[in-house]
C-alpha cells in the first residue's frame, strides 16, 4: 500500500479474550500489518502487544474506551496480547488484517 493511501480493512483472523480485572493473554492469528481491537464490555480496557503470551497487561497501558472499537498498526513480529479491565468482566475482540480504515 503506497504511503497515505486509504485501503478498508481486510480481517484474517479474530480471537475473542475473556477479559476480567486479572490480565489475560492470548496469541494472535494472521500476520497482518493491522490490528483491530473492539471492546464489547463496560469498562476501559488496557491492552499490550507483544512477542509471547506471558505479556501482562496493567493500567499503564494503552485505554481502549468501553463500548468501542481501535485500528491499530502492528509490526509483524507482534504474535500476542494480553488485557485487563478497569472493572467487570466481558469480552474484548482482536482482529488481525490489513488495511486503514474500518
Amino acid at each position: 500500500m503506497a504511503s497515505g493511501s486509504i485501503s478498508a480493512f481486510n480481517p484474517e483472523g479474530t480471537v475473542s479474550v475473556a477479559a476480567g480485572t486479572t490480565s489475560q493473554a492470548a496469541s494472535l492469528p494472521g500476520t497482518g500489518p493491522s490490528l483491530l481491537v473492539y471492546n464489547s464490555t463496560t469498562a476501559i480496557a488496557y491492552l499490550r502487544l507483544g512477542a509471547t503470551t506471558s505479556l501482562t497487561a496493567t493500567s499503564s497501558d494503552l485505554p481502549i474506551p468501553a463500548g468501542s472499537q481501535m485500528l491499530l498498526s502492528v509490526s509483524t513480529t507482534v504474535t500476542a496480547a494480553a488485557v485487563v479491565l478497569s472493572t467487570a468482566s466481558g469480552r474484548v475482540y482482536l482482529t488481525r488484517g490489513s488495511g486503514s480504515v474500518y
